[in-house]
């Protein structure tokens, strides 16, 4: 089932990205030509904004997000265990709150037009909380595939290794 998942989501922010260069093309050519495309900026940004997330959840459930492990990989097993478990959990913690706090802030946007697109920008600030949702599932994956040591290690290794 995950299989499935992670494909669907990878496909989805690959069309997003693609769907805001095209917006961009289309708007900076239609002005070029004398004849502006009204709202292509504020698509392109919906578009982007929802790239992003959808990326940064990718990039959490493949372990490559940015981690500094220079010191914490000497130290004991132990120690090691202790200072990632509380770094998930500050994440978690974090995460938890950009859900709470942007759902709140994704209603009360939902009133307010975007520009000349005419959509809410409730769609742009729910790409906080509902990107914060899927990254805490990203992370509750890899705590149970990798354990909590392993859960923010890339899992190309071998990658890492030779870019040094």
């Amino acid at each position: 089932m995950w299989h499935w998942y992670d494909k669907g989501e990878e496909w989805l922010a690959i069309m997003l990205l693609g769907g805001t260069s095209l917006t961009m093309l289309v708007s900076s050519t239609a002005r070029a030509i004398g004849n502006p495309f009204a709202g292509g900026a504020e698509l392109a940004q919906f578009l982007f904004i929802w790239t992003a997330v959808l990326g940064a959840d990718i990039t959490l459930r493949q372990g490559g997000q940015v981690r500094i492990d220079a010191l914490v990989i000497r130290l004991p097993l132990k120690l090691q265990l202790m200072i990632t478990s509380l770094c998930v959990g500050m994440m978690m913690l974090f995460l938890a709150l950009l859900i709470w706090y942007g759902f709140v802030l994704a209603a009360s946007n939902w009133q307010r037009p975007m520009g000349v697109a005419g959509l809410s920008y409730g769609y742009i600030t729910l790409a906080l909380p509902v990107g914060a949702l899927l990254m805490m599932l990203s992370l509750v994956r890899r705590l149970f595939a990798k354990g909590v040591i392993g859960s923010l290690v890339v899992d190309d290794d071998d990658i890492v290794e030779e870019a040094l």
